[in-house]
């Protein structure tokens, strides 16, 4: 990953400047949370940006996004198993963090952006196969058991739904589909299911045959 040194920049947080907390603070409630060996900013429950390796990364969607690259700031570049991959994060350079008018703006795009980003997900018809752990397949075999929504769904829950399945015939309906369904529902994939709740899962499972 690159950091402040290799880019050749002067550390801005580094200069312990209370600065940054009061400005975000402005916009709503706000929180920090570790990430990536730095923090994650969140405004009223949406990320709008990071802070690593003493430097500022405000995240970039929608309109922030065209207004950042439009005043060429940089992208965070992570390095995954050696492949670099840029992530939509703009580095704040010293020039920007001195001007706190201009700071206040970028901050407010980035708040603006992500809020926006959400209501239009949250308005977006989702639908099964586009939950964890879905596919296709699983969506067609839910629709001919009456299950069509994400909302069907989630009122039946993943073990009448299972059971339905079951009694479809047309398959062997597996522990792992059973998970599956659970950690769709919960917006977790299988693999980072609650241990307490994989193991009911399993025990329920065993016990139903």
């Amino acid at each position: 990953m690159n950091t402040h040194k290799e880019l050749g920049c002067m550390s801005l947080l580094e200069k312990n400047d209370p600065r940054l907390d009061q400005l975000l603070k402005r916009f709503g409630e706000f929180k920090k949370k570790n990430h990536f060996g730095g923090y994650c900013l969140i405004i009223d429950s949406a990320i709008i940006g990071l802070t690593l390796d003493g430097l500022l990364y405000l995240r970039g969607c929608l309109f922030a996004r065209s207004y950042f690259e439009s005043i060429k700031l940089r992208r965070l570049v992570f390095s995954k198993k050696g492949i670099p991959l840029e992530l939509r994060y703009y580095q704040i350079p010293e020039q920007i963090w001195e001007n706190e008018e201009l700071l206040l703006h970028c901050i407010e795009l980035a708040y603006r952006s992500a809020i926006e980003e959400r209501k239009q997900k949250q308005s977006a018809v989702l639908r099964i196969k586009d939950l964890p752990n879905m596919n296709m397949s699983v969506e067609r075999a839910l629709g001919k058991i009456g299950i069509h929504k994400v909302d069907d769904l989630r009122a039946i829950g993943a073990k009448a739904c299972f059971l339905k399945l079951k009694q479809l015939g047309r398959f062997s309906p597996s522990i792992k589909l059973l998970i599956g369904l659970a950690g769709a529902i919960e917006g977790y994939h299988s693999a980072v299911l609650p241990l307490q709740m994989k193991q009911e899962l399993i025990n329920w499972y065993n016990s139903v045959g």
